[in-house]
């Protein structure tokens, strides 16, 4: 039996409104990292936005339009992005442009 003491509630209600104090889940993107793993941080998230957008906002918004930019067709931006979150932004945009089609 463990005989540990627990944490108090107001810590862990704390603790589960912080993203990033969640261990042990991988990435969403770290199936496309260049080194290993996806540097946390605006780029990242960011990037899982632009995602977001793409596929959640309907297709007539500025949001969607804007994702689709950033995501399909930006020639720098999208690349700076992802060397800056530590993503393959080649494979990264293969695989979107497979889902697209």
């Amino acid at each position: 039996m463990d005989e540990r003491p627990l944490q108090p509630l107001e810590d862990l209600i704390l603790e589960s409104l912080n993203p990033r104090a969640i261990r042990g889940l991988p990435h969403p993107l770290s199936k496309f990292a260049a080194n290993g793993a996806v540097k946390e941080g605006p780029y990242a998230d960011a990037i899982l936005e632009f995602i977001k957008d793409w596929t959640c906002e309907a297709p007539e918004s500025a949001r969607y339009r804007a994702a689709t930019w950033f995501l399909f067709e930006s020639g720098r931006t999208f690349f700076v992005a992802c060397s800056e979150a530590g993503i393959d932004a080649q494979k990264l945009r293969s695989h979107l442009k497979r889902c697209r089609d």
